[in-house]
């Protein structure tokens, strides 16, 4: 399977830290040239569609997320372009484990379709894995709820690429929060039981240099946003979204289930 990892020019160490890595497993991989969100432009920025995103918080994309969102919304369209049926995405600062390779074989092997597979967990407080389909031993394919994953490495099919584009032409939320808004975007998406691609941001931190723009205390946010209207509009995304996403959970878990 073939790997494409997400890298800012600027980021040597990370470059030569995921080749050594790739390199060790044998993979064909190639890099993807990030966006820089130091030098995000008026033409880019307007891809933001604020109408909805201020009817969900009182903060604007920062640079840095857009920056993020272009990346692998390039990355994507290298897929929905290309002619294999799946690929793997990778950011710079993604910790390969050893079981790598053999998942991805598994993957390939795997006879059932699917839209997008988190390599990743967060293991936050209140997310659920339901186990659905064993892969290698000790692992195994499963649905994650309720919270959303990073974007550290997923694998994601054609149809699943070109569902996401086609759904997201306009950035609202996050794009790590967006690709994994099942309940909204339509995707068919799985997780592992044990991931294989852990976080490793280590040394320099290039969302440091501008985390000002993320702190809710510094950050930007929305002309009159603490305004009843605003904040009524944001209570009914929430709780639209809590009952959404619940349904949507358990319709997918009771059909792996028949």
């Amino acid at each position: 399977m073939r790997v494409l990892v997400i890298n800012l020019t600027r980021a040597t160490e990370r470059h030569k830290k995921m080749q050594a890595q790739l390199d060790a497993f044998g993979l064909p991989f190639e890099f993807l040239e990030a966006t820089d969100g130091r030098h995000i432009t008026s033409e880019q920025r307007v891809l933001v569609d604020h109408t909805r995103r201020r009817c969900i918080t009182p903060y604007p994309l920062t640079d840095n997320e857009i920056a993020c969102w272009l990346s692998h919304q390039r990355a994507l369209q290298t897929v929905e372009s290309g002619s294999e049926s799946m690929i793997v995405i990778l950011e710079d600062d993604a910790l390969l484990s050893p079981d790598f390779p053999h998942v991805l074989a598994a993957i390939e092997k795997h006879d059932r379709p699917f839209d997008v597979i988190d390599l990743h967990r967060n293991f936050k407080r209140g997310e659920i894995f339901v186990p659905v389909r064993p892969l290698i031993e000790g692992n195994a394919l499963g649905r994650i709820g309720y919270t959303h994953m990073n974007l550290t490495g997923y694998v994601i099919s054609r149809a699943g690429a070109c569902k996401f584009l086609s759904y997201a032409k306009r950035f609202v939320h996050a794009v790590d929060k967006e690709m994994h808004r099942y309940w909204a975007n339509g995707l068919d998406i799985y997780g592992l039981k044990n991931p294989i691609v852990a976080h490793a941001d280590e040394g320099h931190s290039y969302i440091d240099e501008s985390r000002a723009q993320d702190r809710p205390v510094e950050r930007e946010r929305y002309p009159n946003a603490d305004a009843p209207y605003w904040q009524f509009r944001q209570f009914l995304s929430r709780v639209s979204d809590s009952v959404h996403k619940r349904i949507a959970f358990y319709c997918m878990n009771k059909t792996e289930s028949v």
